[in-house]
């Protein structure tokens, strides 16, 4: 982290989680997680900020875990997955965590997983990790917004890895296909405002994107919703590649310094009430 200018991480728990385990493995497992990233927070406080995994096969087992490590831990936020052992995360089931969240006023980090499409299209891990979890992420995001999930918890603060999937290179299709159909989408979904409009609540991070990349989200999301990421530890050189690629990324965006400041972490600061 000094090398490189890093001074603070967000820790959380890559994808395969404790989401894929039944009740007892998935709460042994998150525990021990979670104890662990408290364990550095709480030894290095101003360089290590951690975010919960949670047993979600197990719904009282997730408040009760959410509880201790809201509390006991001090962590800050919910590390989650773009879908939950295959359940989409606009399945009513997991509204009792996200009414605690949203009283807590924590956010959600979501990373992609393994596609709910993978076995349909039958592809290998090297497809699946490059565009598969970008698809995936997009279709979590589609379910939070049209399963209204955004918009009965408005307190709760969403961060999509990656760029947020495929949603930004796709914006003006979307935006053609909604334009002209807003009453019908509100009729039989229930919304209450354009979904567009709801997608462009989301916040995403720039990791190991390149300059291009980062400006197609930028014009969708806009800056004020670019959190800096950067894949670390996977990658070339202990992980150290990709961050210094996401460094130069963001520099390549030409940004005032005020816009570069918050996307190299004042933004993050704010949504986990660091600042």
């Amino acid at each position: 982290m000094d090398e490189l200018g890093i001074d603070v991480q967000v820790v959380s728990v890559p994808p395969p989680g404790a989401d894929r385990l039944a009740t007892d493995d998935a709460i042994a497992l998150a525990r021990a997680a979670n104890d662990t990233i408290s364990a550095w927070s709480r030894a290095y406080p101003s360089r290590f900020v951690g975010l919960y995994t949670l047993p979600t096969s197990d719904i009282k087992a997730s408040l009760d875990e959410l509880d201790r490590c809201t509390g006991e831990l001090g962590m800050r936020g919910f590390g989650c997955y773009s879908n939950l052992n295959g359940r989409p995360l606009d399945d009513v089931s997991l509204f009792p965590i996200y009414e605690r969240l949203a009283d807590l006023g924590h956010p959600v980090y979501i990373h992609p997983t393994v596609p709910l499409a993978t076995e349909a299209t039958d592809l290998d891990i090297h497809p699946v990790l490059i565009y598969g979890w970008a698809f995936d992420a997009t279709v979590a995001m589609t379910h939070l917004v049209y399963g209204r999930v955004m918009e009965r918890f408005p307190e709760i603060n969403w961060i999509v890895a990656d760029v947020g999937g495929v949603l930004a290179f796709f914006a003006q299709r979307a935006i053609n296909i909604y334009t002209g159909r807003t009453d019908e989408l509100r009729d039989r979904y229930g919304l209450t405002e354009n979904p567009i409009d709801t997608f462009r609540r989301f916040y995403v991070d720039t990791a190991d994107h390149p300059p291009d990349t980062l400006r197609c989200a930028r014009d969708f999301f806009g800056g004020d919703h670019l959190v800096f990421g950067t894949n670390y530890p996977y990658g070339p050189n202990e992980g150290c590649l990709f961050v210094r690629n996401s460094l130069a990324a963001v520099d390549g965006l030409g940004l005032s310094d005020v816009e570069r400041d918050a996307v190299l972490g004042g933004t993050a600061a704010r949504l986990l009430k660091l600042a």
